[in-house]
């Protein structure tokens, strides 16, 4: 395996090598800055590319970030980031590029940096497996059970396909009912070993202790009903994927004995002295705002840095409107019944509110299948389903709603200024009177409110 080192500190580079030095096999280059790593590159094949995000003392410095871009778009070489931990947005940025996996410098060691170099090796072996694997899908290209055509589905299938190719943890989030399930399965076929197992535990489904065993595996005798051995999810996946659906509600006891499975790979079951390896992939999915879990001090920071690297971001049925009718045909298909829609109705589903996202329409499509007395759907089948069964009328924007009734108050002066004004009020006062929450649950900038305050206070001073 042949390894270039990129970072503008001599003492960096002489230190990655010397922890890389017992690996088998192995040659180094050295480049100090991105041309001399364009330089390297252009003269001889390199396997992987060790990159620091700053190639230079000024602080503004993201040649990194631009090298890694041209690595991974000009050659087969794999780029990882080796940075500092307070470089968290640009590891992310580095992610997206294409980076494989990252690894900071205040926790360098062999043990964290070697098995990902092991773990390459195994995958160019692989690489002509996982295409061969890529060309069983469907003619468009669409994992099994991922439907639809829209813009917004093609940059989502895009960016499966690059994070497939990667056995690094992933985060995939979305509203309810939008997909998560069918992403982290199509990770996992189009990844690397689509014939390992595929596992999942719902992290809010279950108590705290029986989770923990379910994860890492119990001793006889552990606790009281552990009557025989059982291995755990982390044990029973081997190299293949662990989905951890709903990880918001893991407790924050197992959130620190996850993360270390991740930095480490390695874990002990309950009751034992004996540390086993983790050789799969995790992938976490959950429709919490995980950013603001980790201000409430309910999920740990450090394990959502670790999982959001490499995140997935599902859109909405509302994003994807031109989906519908694909997702409609693919619900019917699985009915007994040849079920059809006319042009009304199909205009109508269109265009209705879908707050439970895919999951939402099919159920409709199940419902149906049961309730419609013709298998021609028009709008008064739908009309005749049981309420809750129906679509929501049409997607109405909230502002939109809330600033015609504001315009249908009577007349009372500058309505404008008296809204700004509420807004304003009821923020400071939700946020106890600190500005910069006020600011952040108005989606605007500190200085706004300290302008618009200031602002109030002068016109109250004049009057």
């Amino acid at each position: 395996m042949k390894i270039l080192i990129i970072d503008d500190q001599r003492s960096a580079r002489r230190v990655l090598t010397s922890v890389l030095a017992p690996m088998r096999d192995v040659e180094f280059r050295e480049a100090s800055s991105l041309i001399d790593a364009r330089r390297v590159l252009a003269d001889e094949p390199v396997d992987v590319a060790l990159v620091d995000i700053r190639l230079d003392s000024d602080a503004r410095n993201r040649d990194g970030l631009t090298l890694i871009e041209e690595i991974r778009r000009k050659t087969s070489t794999v780029p990882i980031v080796v940075t500092v931990s307070n470089e968290m947005a640009e590891i992310r940025t580095a992610m997206r590029l294409g980076a494989y996996d990252y690894v900071l410098k205040d926790e360098l060691c062999e043990e964290l940096i070697v098995p990902i170099l092991e773990g390459l090796r195994d995958r160019r072996k692989l690489e002509h497996e996982v295409q061969v694997l890529r060309a069983r899908g469907a003619p468009e290209g669409l994992p099994v059970g991922m439907v639809g055509t829209s813009e917004a589905m093609q940059r989502l299938l895009s960016v499966v396909r690059r994070v497939a190719l990667s056995d690094r943890p992933a985060l995939v989030t979305g509203p309810t009912g939008s997909g998560k399930e069918l992403v982290a399965r199509a990770l996992h076929t189009l990844g690397p070993q689509p014939d390992a197992p595929l596992m999942d535990l719902n992290c809010g489904a279950i108590p705290e202790e029986l989770m923990e065993s379910q994860l890492f595996g119990h001793e006889k005798g552990s606790f009281t009903g552990a009557d025989r051995r059982q291995d755990g999810l982390l044990t029973v996946v081997g190299q293949g994927t662990l989905f951890l659906d709903e990880i918001a509600e893991l407790p924050l006891s197992l959130q620190a004995k996850l993360l270390r499975v991740l930095e480490t790979g390695k874990f002990r079951a309950i009751g034992s002295t004996t540390e086993l390896s983790f050789r799969g992939r995790v992938v976490a999915a959950t429709h919490a705002d995980l950013e603001e879990r980790v201000r409430q001090r309910e999920f740990r920071e450090d394990l959502y840095y670790r999982l959001a690297v490499l995140e997935i971001q599902l859109p909405s049925l509302e994003e994807r409107r031109d989906d519908i009718p694909a997702l409609l045909a693919h619900f019917a298909s699985k009915q007994r019944r040849q079920l059809r829609f006319s042009s009304e109705a199909m205009e109508a589903l269109m265009h209705a509110s879908w707050p439970g996202n895919v999951r939402q329409l099919r159920n409709l499509v199940d419902r149906l299948a049961v309730f419609a007395d013709d298998d021609l759907i028009t709008p008064e089948a739908l009309a005749t389903l049981p309420r809750h069964g129906r679509p929501g009328g049409p997607a109405e924007d909230p502002v939109k709603l809330l600033a015609q009734a504001i315009l249908r108050m009577p007349d009372t002066g500058d309505k404008l200024e008296r809204v700004e004004q509420a807004l304003i009020s009821e923020a400071m006062a939700l946020a106890d009177d600190n500005k910069a929450a006020a600011a952040r649950l108005l989606g605007v900038h500190r200085k706004v409110i300290e302008r618009r305050l200031g602002r109030r206070d002068d016109a109250h001073q004049e009057s």
